[in-house]
């Protein structure tokens, strides 16, 4: 009797891991970086390439960082001459396609900035998805060429 519940025991556990790691392999994050910002600045931007490998569409739901109090992703758009940022509640991702964050798009606003943060070193962001799913992010920091540092700092005091 005690084999055979030894026995569903690793069959469970077999099937919940095999489960996990497709469910993490139907999103993949590449090309993730965010432009270092000037010390005195609290706020910064992230970048990145979202793969949604899946069949289904999915959505991110939330952002998070140990390093800011929040991470809002926010779409650049022109509207009669004036740039704005207007913040996403979600961000969908289709299903087999790309989506891309970067400078003059879609990009994520990491606010609350807890610390310095210099070119060279991470950002750990975690992603939350509609499915339950969370993806670990490493942002890389870069140094940041003028017209990102204008671009980003100057809209989003």
């Amino acid at each position: 009797m005690r084999t055979v519940s030894i026995i569903k025991l690793i069959f469970c556990s077999v099937i919940f891991f095999t489960t996990t790691v497709q469910a993490t392999e139907s999103v993949k994050v590449t090309n993730a970086w965010s432009p270092e910002a000037p010390s005195v600045t609290k706020v910064m931007a992230g970048y990145m390439q979202i793969h949604n490998n899946s069949d289904k569409d999915i959505k991110i739901i939330s952002a998070k960082s140990p390093l800011f109090d929040r991470v809002e992703i926010h779409l650049t758009k022109m509207k009669n001459g004036m740039m704005s940022m207007i913040k996403q509640k979600n961000l969908n991702i289709p299903a087999h396609k790309i989506v891309e964050l970067k400078p003059g798009g879609l990009h994520m606003m990491l606010m609350g900035r807890k610390q310095e943060i210099k070119s060279g070193s991470t950002i750990a962001v975690t992603l939350t998805f509609d499915n339950g799913e969370n993806i670990n992010v490493t942002l890389n920091v870069k140094e940041a060429r003028q017209e990102e540092l204008h671009h980003h700092h100057h809209h989003h005091m």
